[in-house]
C-alpha cells in the first residue's frame, strides 16, 4: 500500500518544526544571559511594624511593613534616573490594579504595590526596566492578618529576577 503525503499536511509538519527550532532557539539564547540572579525574599511582621526592605536589586527597592489592623504595605521605589515599572496585582476577589510609571526614577515618589481595595491577600508581578538595560521581574504576594494558621500576622513573599 502506497501512501502518499498532502501538501497541506507536508507543511503543517514543516511549520510545527520550524517552530520548535525558533522556539529552542529563543530560549538558548535567554538562557545565556550572563549575570542574572535569581532570589526569594520573604516579610513576616506584627501589626504597626516598621517598614523593612524586601528587595534592593539594579536600581528597584522594594519595602513592606505592616498596618495596625496587620494589612501589609508595600511600596517600590526607583533610584535610577530613567526606569518604567509596570504591575499587575490580583486582589483575593480577584480585581486586578494595573500599575504603571513609564518616568520611574530617583526624583518621582514610590509607587504602592499592595492593593488599596480593603482586601489584601493578593498576587502579582512587577516588571522593572532601567535605560541601561537593567531589568528586575518580581513575583510577589501580600497576606493579611490572621495569616500562617491563624497568627496575627502580615507577609510580603516572592522570588525576583535581575540582570
Amino acid at each position: 500500500m502506497q501512501h502518499t503525503i498532502s501538501i497541506r499536511r507536508l507543511l503543517a509538519v514543516i511549520l510545527a518544526v520550524g517552530a520548535v527550532l525558533a522556539l529552542s532557539g529563543g530560549t538558548a539564547m535567554a538562557a545565556n544571559s550572563s549575570g542574572a540572579v535569581t532570589r526569594t525574599f520573604s516579610f513576616i511582621g506584627k501589626p504597626n511594624s516598621k517598614t523593612s526592605t524586601v528587595l534592593n536589586i539594579d536600581s528597584l527597592l522594594i519595602n513592606a511593613r505592616c498596618s495596625a489592623n496587620g494589612s501589609p504595605i508595600v511600596f517600590a521605589f526607583s533610584s535610577a534616573p530613567a526606569a518604567d515599572i509596570f504591575a499587575r496585582v490580583f486582589d483575593g476577589f480577584g480585581r486586578v490594579h494595573i500599575l504603571k510609571n513609564t518616568s520611574f526614577t530617583n526624583r518621582t515618589k514610590g509607587i504602592q504595590l499592595s492593593p488599596s481595595s480593603g482586601d489584601f491577600d493578593a498576587t502579582g508581578s512587577v516588571l522593572f526596566e532601567t535605560s541601561t538595560g537593567k531589568v528586575v521581574t518580581v513575583n510577589i504576594a501580600f497576606d493579611n492578618s490572621t495569616t500562617l494558621v491563624r497568627q496575627n500576622l502580615c507577609t510580603v513573599f516572592g522570588s525576583f529576577i535581575a540582570t
